[in-house]
């Protein structure tokens, strides 16, 4: 089966509730570690470093504990997990509140081209415009992109999302081609 065969109606293939998560083992692993390069760090400036400590001395546990506290953070507040349920999708993170949207909210999803790709979200949240972005590199992201278009069959796409998510003349040739199989 093609890539493209594996996407055609993927919501009743996998079927509602599913998630797609980064892996836990080593989301928690990072966390742990980097939670430990701090405490060492402290460990160093509070009992190791003295007046007459070289600068390298002084300057390595901050600058260590700099890396630590980036990793910690990154890995706390970005996306965890994406949630597809009957009434909307989820966005899941480990250090801050989850962002729900309903699927007849959503109006526009579009690639925002900066220096991070991520895709954005735009939808109606009691009245007001609201935009919600996650990073393109999320494992399963190409499941995940045409599992929302199947869902929501009215949003707006921009260019890019037109040609990644699977059209309906391609639906409907995979289904001319399974009926021609079948005979």
């Amino acid at each position: 089966m093609s890539n493209t065969e594996n996407l055609i109606d993927i919501n009743k293939t996998r079927g509602l509730p599913r998630s797609y998560k980064f892996n836990q083992f080593l989301r928690w692993f990072t966390i742990i570690l980097a939670l430990l390069i701090i405490g060492y760090s402290l460990w160093i400036v509070f009992t190791q470093v003295h007046s007459d400590s070289s600068k390298f001395q002084k300057y390595l546990p901050f600058a260590l504990m700099f890396l630590g506290l980036n990793s910690l953070l990154k890995n706390i507040f970005s996306l965890n997990a994406i949630s597809f349920r009957e009434q909307g999708i989820s966005f899941n993170f480990i250090g801050r509140f989850s962002v729900k949207i309903a699927w007849n909210a959503m109006k526009k999803m579009e690639l925002n081209d900066s220096k991070r790709k991520m895709i954005r979200i735009k939808y109606l949240d009691n009245e007001a415009e609201k935009t919600f972005e996650f990073a393109l590199n999320f494992p399963g992201m190409l499941e995940i992109i045409n599992s929302i278009a199947e869902l929501c069959p009215d949003l707006e796409y921009d260019e890019f999302l037109q040609r990644v998510i699977i059209s309906d003349d391609e639906v409907k040739a995979y289904r001319k081609k399974q009926e021609k199989q079948v005979e």
